[in-house]
């Protein structure tokens, strides 16, 4: 039998995890069997935020024929693979990174699961650092996930793990930005590294 292995794990020590699920075109069921496009540079920014902050990351290496944000833990590596860092690592919070789509009129959405307060807190602490400093002009919204029957990796490791976890949706124009991109690393590191 071949496996074929469609996501890398980068090993630390903080017990935080940054993910990445879509940075490769992926197939979304309830689209009507749409394949989303890849959301470009979110791999950059776990890499070189588990660099700086020494916490763990995990990211999707090719398109794959599923959706490794959505798609239920029985019908999901990347999801079982998540589970099994968290399990492994004992890890404390977890971060979902992604792209934002050119239609929103803000620049970063931060996204909780509903009445999850640990994870509230996350997404607001998060919230006021990544408005300091270069990024401080920024639009940022924070709000709660709809209880809409999905599971979101976000959801999954909020409710089924219990550790905090926040959606983390960054525009484009920061994600392909050389200087905006470090700001969010340096931010997205420096929360990482006081939540220990």
């Amino acid at each position: 039998m071949i496996v074929y292995i469609m996501f890398s794990v980068i090993d630390g020590k903080t017990p935080v995890l940054l993910s990445a699920p879509h940075v490769y075109n992926h197939y979304r069921k309830n689209l009507n069997g749409v394949v989303k496009q890849g959301e470009l540079w979110t791999d950059s920014i776990v890499k070189e935020t588990v660099s700086l902050s020494g916490c763990n990351g995990i990211i999707v290496d090719k398109d794959v024929d599923y959706d490794p944000n959505y798609d239920k833990l029985e019908n999901n590596e990347y999801k079982q693979k998540v589970d099994k860092i968290i399990k492994d690592k004992k890890i404390k919070y977890f971060f979902d990174i992604h792209g934002l789509s050119d239609s929103h009129c803000y620049d970063f959405g931060i996204f909780f699961p509903f009445r999850y307060l640990k994870s509230q807190k996350l997404a607001y602490t998060l919230a006021q650092e990544l408005l300091k400093g270069p990024l401080r002009d920024s639009i940022v919204i924070v709000l709660n996930m709809c209880d809409d029957n999905q599971e979101t990796l976000t959801e999954y490791v909020a409710k089924k793990k219990k550790i905090p976890a926040v959606q983390l949706e960054i525009a484009r124009y920061i994600r392909e930005d050389d200087a905006l991109r470090e700001a969010l690393i340096s931010t997205l590191s420096k929360v990482i590294l006081t939540l220990n």
